[in-house]
């Protein structure tokens, strides 16, 4: 009897399953039973019951069976019902198809629908009103994972005019089995932009996640936008002031073979409550990551790998709903294998899966440990990891307490790239708890040939029984203190460097602030943004003065007693301690008392620093606290209020617990800056040719003439470029002549002698048929070519400057070269050549050693490089060899990577355009984008480019607008083997937007 209606067919008659809910209605109704309320019922016929369409669908035949229903008979309250009671649970993929046929004379319409009923709930799955169908017509619906004893039903509510009738034929239960694997399970990389992919809700769980769409947003429906497009669709759960406490849902795959899973979550709301992934496997179910309680209202990434993994995985999002406001949301999915036994670099390192390429120092007495809660039961290393928050979670453990005081143990990260001039930021989370547990140290090692430690970071001491938020060589020494350890957790690399010390703007995190409970009517202070912002609340932050920036906030609940604490991270003692802050207080001026007060708490005993009551008006509000403290405390900021009904806001942001920490920005310089020397090169050609002589040996010259001397446009300029009038001089090569590759030089001794010089000049090329300028350098033994234009340009002076070595240079030379039956000039002007190369900044191409503040992405593997036209790929500055461009080289990688190349950061900007060259030798999986980088997360594309092979230099432009300061990212998305890449930039940002 275990094998009758289980879904898979056992004897070789079927009769098994016979009657459980698959059906053709060609002999009986297979369990299916007519629950009508009166005589408007579902009757078992055959197709000619009725003359449309006459047949049934199994067989089309007018004698095939079909149910159906008449419409005549249909009283007031009828309602004709066709059940059929599941006898045994169905699997996550289970699907009914059937198919049905509508007729109605007048095309009248009945609701038809089918629902699936509980014991504790009735959930309509599909419904359709429509007067006719085009024949028979076909659904499949899901149904899920339901228990024995649900109920499907079929349900008509009638018209009361005109005659239908309704037919019902061909009910087949798919993929209903517990081995059932549906087609297309492996679909699990998702946007949701079409459907939630192979992506399955729990159906016994106590939500369901909801698929919404970000271009109609409501208080209900989540974060308002996507990820993906900012304006398309996601999945999330959202709280109501109805919800039961700690209600669950979640979203299912089927096992695959994957091994790399990213994904992106938004979090937002007091008391949200959690977001795991957990997969499940023959070994159990395991916890592998989660987040708990707000995470701000922004999309923030999580990148998981599973490459050591041989068997099947089944993924599961678990949302836990715990507050009554607030939402969860996840997007923009990727599942998928990964590539020579490893995933792309994590940019958390949370030790779930591996040790993130940290290696230990065999120069070192002890080892560090990865290791979890559960693993460590009884001894001093903390119960929980950060990560987690469980004892599933795994940290890196130093175990100090297993070696004797002042033992020394390493742990050492690969070999990273040289940082960007301004730094970069390391940033972890560490456990140490003990007065004299020892020391966590972090120093940079520099490989030379004496390789030096570099101390960056020091902690020692008790810093409590919690996580603490740190900013490469991790050192534990152990101290006097046995029983205590140091562990280390949740490492990100950030590509800009680390806030000063003491300081919180609240854009990323919360920087080691905690809410605290310290009673029942304990509560969080909310980390939320203007986007979200209540009536009372701030529309904007004080860091960024937008929407988009963040800030924390209370926002009280009427007739509940509440009272929000939270607190800084212990700080040493202080004889001359300063606090400044930013604060936002708002409610009703007459009627509401909301205080605000700062405490210093001193070993649990808290003293009042300053205290405020009342509105202050819809404004920002800075203050600053001056204290002393001798012994190790804390910061705490505290709301209350004198009445349960009083409402309102009170909101901090950009807090300082140092006043070393104030002074954020560079002091304006004393003087102006000062103008390139001049040099013996430098001409205006006012006064002739300065020390530029004409070479004798080439075919015709250059002529010094004034605009105010032409009388036809083809015949040069109108005005020079230094006066910028008809009486101004400049230098012009006429290309009208028949003879074809005469050349026109002009030549200076180099007179500089340093290492790198920057030649300058202005430059105006124009007509139907123009030949070349060149910029060559002369030594002992060759010429080399430095610059080069072809070709007509914009009609207007441009400025040109061009960084050269001057080793074994001699000689500066520019040239023309004529075409046959040429027409048009080129002209020159304003030529300056000084010590040190060019600093150009917009547009940028690369010449500088500084690249124009442009910098790698310091959280990938792959890097773009500078690199010049030697390879093979002229640059589209110089046009030259010696022209520089940034690259991604294909045939170093060794697995799919995306690497992204940054900008320096600009400030807000209305509408600009961004405009860059690039040359794409790649694949058809190969792809460049643009994205702005804000906060540390990426926006959605602004441009995209995939499997288009470029044969030449190709413009883009990009019309670029932000209310805060922002980056632009270009990842490039690189597929391997491919023998080399080339995506190659000349960029500029312009104020105005595209036409």
């Amino acid at each position: 009897m275990e094998q009758v209606c289980d879904f898979v067919i056992d004897c070789e008659d079927g009769s098994d399953e016979e009657f459980c809910g698959s059906c053709d209605f060609e002999e009986h109704s297979c369990g299916w039973i007519d629950n009508s309320r009166d005589e408007f019922q579902w009757r078992l016929e055959m197709a000619n019951i009725s003359a449309i369409p006459g047949v049934d669908h199994t067989t089309g035949s007018p004698w095939g069976g079909v149910m159906h229903l008449e419409g005549e008979s249909a009283g007031l309250f009828s309602k004709a019902v066709l059940e059929h009671t599941l006898l045994r649970s169905t699997a996550l993929g289970c699907k009914i198809r059937f198919w049905y046929h509508l007729h109605d004379d007048i095309s009248v319409s009945s609701y038809f629908a089918l629902t699936l009923i509980t014991n504790t709930s009735t959930e309509q799955l599909w419904s359709i009103k429509k007067g006719q169908t085009n024949g028979w017509e076909n659904a499949s619906v899901l149904i899920g994972n339901r228990l024995q004893g649900s109920k499907i039903e079929f349900s008509v509510d009638p018209v009361y005019i005109g005659s239908q009738d309704i037919l019902l034929d061909d009910i087949t239960l798919i993929d209903c089995a517990d081995a059932d694997v549906p087609a297309g399970s492996d679909n699990l990389s998702c946007d949701f932009e079409e459907d939630n992919c192979a992506w399955y809700d729990d159906q016994l769980a106590q939500l369901k996640w909801q698929r919404a769409d970000g271009n109609k947003p409501s208080a209900d429906q989540g974060p308002g936008y996507d990820h993906t497009t900012g304006s398309g669709y996601y999945m999330f759960i959202a709280s109501k002031w109805s919800s039961k406490p700690t209600e669950t849902a979640r979203l299912v795959s089927f096992p695959q073979q994957a091994k790399c899973v990213t994904f992106w979550y938004l979090m937002y709301g007091a008391n949200i409550g959690s977001l795991r992934f957990i997969t499940k496997q023959s070994n159990g179910t395991h916890v592998i990551w989660m987040r708990t309680g707000t995470q701000g209202n922004k999309w923030r990434f999580v990148d998981l790998s599973f490459a050591n993994n041989e068997e099947p995985i089944q993924f599961i999002f678990e949302g836990s709903l715990e507050g009554t406001s607030g939402y969860i949301a996840i997007d923009d999915v990727q599942v998928s294998s990964s590539v020579n036994g490893s995933c792309p670099a994590e940019r958390e390192c949370t030790f779930q899966g591996s040790l993130c390429g940290l290696q230990p120092d065999p120069t070192t007495e002890f080892d560090w440990v990865r290791t979890k809660g559960e693993l460590v039961t009884g001894t001093p290393s903390p119960t929980m990891d950060h990560t987690l928050g469980t004892d599933k979670g795994y940290y890196m453990s130093a175990q100090v307490w297993r070696y004797p005081s002042d033992s020394r143990g390493s742990m050492v990260t690969k070999v990273n790239h040289p940082t960007p001039g301004h730094g970069e930021c390391w940033m972890f989370w560490y456990h140490m708890d003990g007065r004299n547990v020892g020391f966590l140290n972090i120093y940079i090692e520099e490989l030379r040939s004496a390789r030096s430690h570099t101390p960056v970071w020091s902690m020692s001491g008790d810093q409590g029984e919690q996580w603490r938020h740190g900013r490469v060589i991790f050192e534990a020494v152990v101290g006097s203190e046995q029983g205590k350890d140091i562990a280390i957790d949740d490492l990100t690399i950030l590509n800009d460097p680390c806030p000063p010390s003491g300081f919180c703007d609240f854009e990323i995190d919360l920087c080691g602030w905690v809410n605290v409970r310290v009673d029942t009517s304990s509560v969080e202070w909310s980390w939320t943004s203007g986007i979200s912002a209540s009536s009372f609340a701030p529309k904007v932050d004080h860091t960024t003065n937008t929407a988009l920036g963040h800030y924390i906030a209370y926002i009280p609940v009427i007739w509940l007693e509440q009272v929000p604490h939270i607190q800084s991270e212990l700080m040493q003692p202080n004889s001359q301690g300063c606090l400044e802050f930013w604060y936002y207080m708002h409610m009703w001026a007459y009627f509401d008392k909301l205080k605000l007060t700062v405490y210093v708490n001193e070993s649990g005993s808290l003293r009042s620093l300053w205290n405020l009551t009342g509105d202050q008006g819809n404004v920002w509000h800075q203050a600053t606290v001056y204290y002393t403290s001798s012994v190790q405390h804390q910061i705490v900021f505290e709301v209350t209020r004198t009445k349960l009904t009083e409402d309102g806001v009170i909101a901090l942001d950009d807090i300082y617990t140092s006043c070393s920490a104030l002074d954020l920005t560079t002091a304006a310089p004393t003087t102006e800056a000062t103008s390139p020397t001049p040099s013996s090169m430098d001409c205006t050609f006012q006064e002739g040719l300065c020390n530029w002589v004409q070479e004798t040996e080439d075919g015709f010259d250059w002529n010094r003439l004034m605009g105010g001397q032409l009388n036809q446009p083809w015949l040069g300029p109108l005005y020079d470029h230094t006066l910028k009038n008809d009486y101004g001089f400049y230098l012009i090569a006429n290309m009208s002549d028949e003879k074809t590759g005469e050349t026109a030089v002009i030549s200076s001794p180099l007179t500089i002698s340093n290492t790198d010089v920057c030649i300058r000049f202005w430059y105006y090329m124009l007509g139907p048929s123009v030949g070349t300028l060149d910029l060559i350098l002369e030594t002992k033994t060759k010429e080399t070519l430095a610059w080069t234009r072809a070709g007509t340009q914009n009609s207007e002076w441009l400025n040109a400057q061009v960084s050269i070595s001057v080793t074994d240079v001699q000689r500066v030379k520019f040239s023309v070269n004529r075409i046959t039956g040429g027409t048009g000039f080129i002209a020159i002007d304003d030529l300056s050549v000084t010590a040190g190369a060019c600093e150009e900044h917009n547009p940028c191409g690369f010449e500088s050693p500084s690249l124009c503040g442009f910098e790698s992405d310091v959280t990938d593997d792959s890097l773009w490089l500078c690199v010049d036209g030697s390879s093979g790929h002229i640059d589209h500055t110089y046009r030259a060899e010696l022209g520089h461009s940034m690259a991604v080289l294909g045939a170093e990688l060794q697995k799919p990577e995306v690497t992204k190349l940054l900008t320096p950061e600009y400030t807000s900007s209305t509408e600009s355009c961004l405009q860059f060259w690039y040359w794409l030798s790649a694949g058809t999986s190969d792809s460049l984008s643009v994205h702005m980088l804000r906060n540390g997360e990426l926006d959605p594309a602004l441009w995209d480019l995939s499997g288009a092979p470029s044969h030449s230099w190709e413009v883009a432009e990009v019309t670029i607008s932000s209310p805060s300061k922002f980056r632009a990212s270009f990842p490039f998305l690189c597929y391997f083997p491919l023998v080399i890449m080339f995506l190659l930039f000349f960029l500029s940002l312009l104020s105005g937007h595209l036409s």
